[in-house]
């Protein structure tokens, strides 16, 4: 600038205004004999930089967009691993101890199992509703209170379901990527429990096909990580057996828990379908779920299928709230109804045993 100034303060402004003959700005400055010549006289006396009249500290200068502050560690990229899985022990963390029910034998033959030095991956299976899920959300929870080996004690259990990651739009045609990112996020994480769930679901990638749990190879055994991986009966039954993967996998099968059980688990449920249908469920209802689960939706294990029918009986009340006259509590009478309305009867009576594990063939389990 002809003035020797790096930047425009106001004092430039208004020299620009006085520059203006017929503005109004203008002949208020000349009426008060402040001229154009007479500001540019007074602008010229003012020292250079930030000592002017009316000039603020000159700025800092800013770093570079892409470039951290000096006293600014460099941003860290979010981990793929935390943004595509549940974080088991930190919601074990914010409840209370016990909220799974009758699942200590599996809970505890996990543990034996992940001390091993072979044969160290548990595979849980079982029938879809069985409660695979709670299985090893009970052992997230041992381990947060600081029960089992120790070892393992303030491990974090992170839950990865494998279908879901895959029907994902955002990752189509970049398995591969995603795999080989989730594999080098888990070998970096330090007390790492990794659970799987649906490990044996078939993926198709550009490099042929193959079961999910086959992606983690380079993880099963790695220093500071532990793999629990889940499968469905019938994945299993369907998987091409891998020689080198057989010898890491232990199956553990997961059967459905006792009629007792399946009652209380429904009574640790009820909460959460209250909070969420905001209706009254009675002991009764509860009785009534788990014993008409059982007897009338036999291709339903149980206790999903006990909770999907207090489910959707709580949601038939909900829905005629705005009847005159309409009750609130979800009875006996109402469980009863929602079964009789949305069951597939069974060809045949089912046994009167509840469903025990499956028999062990040695051609598919190597039990330990």
């Amino acid at each position: 600038m002809s003035l020797g100034r790096d930047r425009i303060d106001t004092e430039h402004i208004l020299l620009g205004l006085a520059r203006e003959p017929h503005e109004g700005a203008s002949l208020i400055l000349a009426g008060a004999d402040a001229d154009h010549r007479v500001l540019l006289e007074l602008i010229r006396a003012l020292p250079a930089g930030p000592t002017s009249p009316n000039a603020g500290p000159a700025p800092e200068a800013e770093p570079a967009p892409d470039e951290p502050a000096p006293d600014e560690p460099a941003p860290r990229p979010a981990s793929l691993l935390a943004a595509v899985t549940r974080n088991l022990t930190g919601e074990a963390g914010n409840g209370r101890p016990g909220t799974v029910v009758g699942r200590r034998p599996e809970i505890e033959r996990i543990l034996r199992i992940l001390t091993r030095r072979t044969r160290n991956v548990p595979l849980l299976i079982g029938e879809p509703g069985v409660g695979k899920t709670s299985v090893v959300t009970g052992l997230a929870e041992t381990l947060a209170f600081g029960d089992g080996p120790a070892e393992f004690r303030g491990r974090t259990v992170r839950l990865l379901d494998v279908g879901a990651l895959f029907t994902d739009p955002r990752y189509h045609g970049r398995f591969t990527e995603t795999m080989a990112e989730l594999v080098r996020d888990a070998r970096e994480a330090a007390g790492l429990v990794l659970f799987l769930d649906n490990a044996l679901s078939t993926v198709r990638t550009r490099e042929g096909r193959a079961e999910a749990l086959a992606f983690f190879r380079p993880v099963l055994g790695a220093p500071g990580v532990s793999v629990v991986a889940a499968a469905t009966t019938a994945d299993h039954r369907r998987w091409e057996r891998d020689a080198g993967l057989d010898r890491l996998v232990q199956p553990v099968p997961v059967a459905e828990p006792a009629p007792a059980e399946v009652l209380e688990i429904l009574r640790g449920a009820r909460p959460r379908l209250v909070e969420h249908h905001g209706v009254e469920i009675t002991d009764e209802a509860l009785e009534a779920a788990a014993r008409l689960a059982y007897g009338q939706l036999p291709g339903h294990a149980l206790p999903g299928a006990a909770i999907d029918l207090l489910d959707e009986a709580s949601a038939h009340v909900r829905s005629e709230r705005a009847l005159p006259g309409a009750s609130l509590r979800v009875t006996e009478a109402v469980v009863t109804r929602t079964v009789g309305a949305s069951a597939v009867l069974p060809a045949g009576p089912r046994p009167p045993v509840l469903s025990p594990p499956v028999p062990h063939d040695p051609a598919v389990w190597s039990m330990s």
